[in-house]
């Protein structure tokens, strides 16, 4: 009997010296891909989105570019277009109207900064699912499960240390996945870029959240 507690001990001590090297390798993946964008001046991608219900039929896809500088970002999606300079939110349909708020006003929602970055890892178990191929699989769980999501798996290319694909997966198992091409690191943008200008779309209804 005593023998016996003695190999689940050592079982248990091996899993959990894994574990720590699982999460350990997983955190150093992700702080690879961090700092690589945090170091750019100036981001420019082009991204496809695809969302898909728990069995795998689609629900909707669209493809964009993404433009990010700091804490700014640019996306334009099909005829959407999204603004931020770090403060606010700018939502313009393309047609009629902008809905404005506040860039941190919804905790469930990605900006571009955080999934390119493999997000704040305080808020997530990480533990790193393969390292087979051409990219790293790194799959993040929120600590907190009143989230909306359960699951986030990343996917980062070796060779770049940039992030090459993210599935959001939610609590009735739909998915989105968002995969990033023709990443640039050393584009120029002004400023003006990130603020949505009222004066260039006369009769575009405001509405503030």
């Amino acid at each position: 009997m005593k023998r016996i507690f003695s190999l689940i001990a050592i079982l248990c001590f091996y899993g959990f010296t894994v574990c720590a090297q699982n999460s350990s390798d997983a955190e150093s993946v992700l702080n690879s891909a961090a700092q690589k964008v945090q170091s750019s001046n100036g981001i420019n991608v082009s991204f496809s989105l695809t969302q898909k219900d728990k069995v795998g039929h689609s629900l909707s896809a669209s493809k964009g570019i993404l433009k990010i500088k700091g804490s700014k970002y640019y996306i334009k999606q099909e005829q959407n277009e999204t603004y931020c300079n770090g403060v606010q939110i700018w939502n313009y349909d393309g047609a009629k109207e902008v809905t404005v708020a506040k860039a941190d006003d919804d905790e469930d929602a990605f900006s571009p900064q955080q999934i390119l970055t493999g997000f704040n890892k305080k808020d997530f178990d990480i533990k790193l699912v393969s390292s087979v191929g051409a990219d790293y699989q790194v799959q993040l769980t929120p600590v907190d499960k009143r989230k909306n999501f359960k699951q986030i798996m990343l996917y980062i290319n070796k060779s770049t240390n940039l992030v090459s694909r993210a599935v959001i997966i939610d609590k009735t198992d739909a998915f989105t996945e968002i995969n990033f091409s023709n990443i640039s690191l050393n584009s120029t943008f002004p400023d003006s870029q990130f603020v949505f200008d009222a004066s260039k779309h006369p009769g575009v209804e405001i509405i503030n959240q």
